[in-house]
């Protein structure tokens, strides 16, 4: 019966609405849009975003020492996922491919901004599988007992 309800409702609806309606003496117009081109700084930086994407992987030593840290105690393991995520990547961590596009100021800051969201996520994604991981314990051993 729902299935009937449905069709009909739809057929219904089909024939009471109305289609779009051209007028035979109307006609098609097409403008020409001129391509816009990016200005230099902003492919920089998306270039830079793109760049720290594929080249920064020094977050190595943070995220894992977060890791260690919260499976230990994931209140401990506070310390270092909030030291690690609030600073900024050493330059000599970046990974950077070329030298000459990251003394670009807008290439370099674009670099860094997502080589420290990148570490930022690799840090707390640690800490909440510590967290994790303590919070399934402290379950396994309350329904233990």
């Amino acid at each position: 019966m729902k299935a009937f309800l449905a069709i009909y409702l739809c057929f219904f609806v089909s024939v009471c609405s109305r289609a779009q309606d051209f007028a035979p003496d109307s006609s098609i117009t097409t403008t020409k849009v001129a391509a816009v081109s990016q200005p230099i700084s902003e492919k920089l930086s998306i270039k830079g975003q793109i760049d720290a994407e594929k080249h920064y992987r020094k977050y190595k030593g943070a995220s894992v020492g977060t890791l260690i840290t919260s499976l230990v105690s994931p209140l401990l393991g506070l310390i270092p996922a909030i030291a690690s995520g609030s600073s900024t990547p050493k330059l000599k961590n970046l990974g950077y491919p070329d030298e000459k596009l990251f003394q670009q100021a807008d290439y370099h800051a674009s670099y860094t901004r997502k080589a420290k969201k990148i570490k930022q996520k690799k840090v707390w994604t640690n800490w909440g599988i510590g967290l994790g991981v303590n919070l399934a314990i402290v379950i396994a051993a309350a329904a233990g007992q």
